[in-house]
């Protein structure tokens, strides 16, 4: 069955099935309709999860060998397939049709897809899965349905905004549900209960004002002299160094597990997608220097911070994160840059 993203968790609620597709047209709702899936998997004991990123010419029996493997060690597990291009060729065809016919019962395939095309939708291998999956399709949330939808995001958090603020952010970001919901985890994270026009015009969604959710993926990147600008201008306009250190965080935690994930022999590509919130491009480029132990030394600075920022211990928060930011873009620090700090 063929079911809105909305529809997925009373879905989910009622009982894992054998697979489940997401057709990501639109890709905010595809994420978390992929998240959703993960965290009931999780939830079900399916606790072995392997990440495949394939297309038309990729290995399948890498495909195969994981059928197998949670056969063998008697584990339930999770399939996490992506297939960017819809079209599986030849050989991923057969495997995936032979999935749909005889799927095993200690597996879930979470098959991730881009825009179905009328080509995608009449393939047998399309239509097998269709007959035992549950079928997400991620579309556009249309201009006359935006503001609902963020009135929506604001209300589970708690927060009520007023009609012209609503209109003057729906306005803003455009349809695209990702600054949507950037501008929502802003107000969320700043503890704010009511938003006013006045709220948003005095400059949380200042698109011109350094970016608190680009500063990491700007760091993993290795863009040490953007990363510090945008730093100090966060730090200079008064934005919250526990704010700032949560965003860092978030995103040094999935560095250092996928760095680990990397030490194991799972392909780079593969672990940058799968981490829900971080650049995938920008984790990508940090697992290609950054490895497990470096990974866990960043950890060990921001609980550094942390304690600084609590008072637990002694020093300059400001300057904590501005080494914080250095390390994580991987460059020691010019005599320069630790004189401005």
């Amino acid at each position: 069955m063929t079911i809105d993203p909305r529809q997925l968790g009373p879905a989910l609620a009622s009982g894992l099935r054998p697979a489940y597709l997401i057709l990501a047209e639109e890709p905010l709702q595809a994420l978390e309709a992929a998240d959703a899936v993960r965290t009931r998997a999780r939830d079900e004991a399916f606790t072995a999860r392997t990440v495949l990123d394939l297309s038309a010419n990729g290995d399948w029996n890498s495909f195969e060998a994981a059928i197998r493997d949670r056969s063998l060690f008697a584990e339930r597990g999770l399939i996490d397939l992506r297939l960017p291009s819809g079209k599986p060729g030849k050989q991923g065809a057969a495997h995936l049709l032979g999935y749909a016919q005889h799927p095993p019962p200690d597996l879930v395939l979470l098959l991730q897809l881009p825009k179905p095309t009328s080509e995608m939708r009449k393939a047998a291998w399309f239509k097998a899965l269709e007959r035992v999956a549950v079928v997400v399709h991620a579309r556009p949330v249309p201009p006359v349905r935006l503001g609902a939808w963020i009135r929506d995001r604001l209300s589970s958090s708690g927060i009520t905004i007023h009609g012209d603020a609503l209109s003057f952010l729906a306005s803003r970001v455009e349809g695209n549900l990702l600054a949507a919901r950037q501008e929502v985890d802003k107000l969320v994270l700043l503890g704010v209960t009511e938003v006013d026009l006045e709220t948003l015009q005095g400059g949380l969604g200042d698109a011109a004002r350094f970016d608190l959710f680009a500063l990491p993926a700007t760091a993993l990147s290795g863009q040490t002299q953007r990363a510090l600008r945008m730093l100090r201008g966060m730090l200079a306009e008064g934005q919250p160094e526990p704010l700032i250190l949560w965003v860092l965080s978030r995103d040094i935690r999935a560095l250092a597990q996928g760095a680990q994930r990397c030490a194991r022999g799972e392909p780079a590509a593969a672990v940058a997608k799968a981490f829900w919130g971080t650049d995938a491009a920008a984790l990508r480029q940090a697992l290609d220097r950054v490895g497990p132990a470096a990974a866990r030394d960043l950890l060990a600075r921001a609980a550094v911070v942390d304690r600084v920022i609590k008072g637990r211990e002694s020093g300059n928060a400001g300057r904590q994160l501005i080494d914080l930011v250095i390390a994580l873009s991987d460059r020691p620090a010019t005599p320069t840059e630790k004189r401005s700090a």
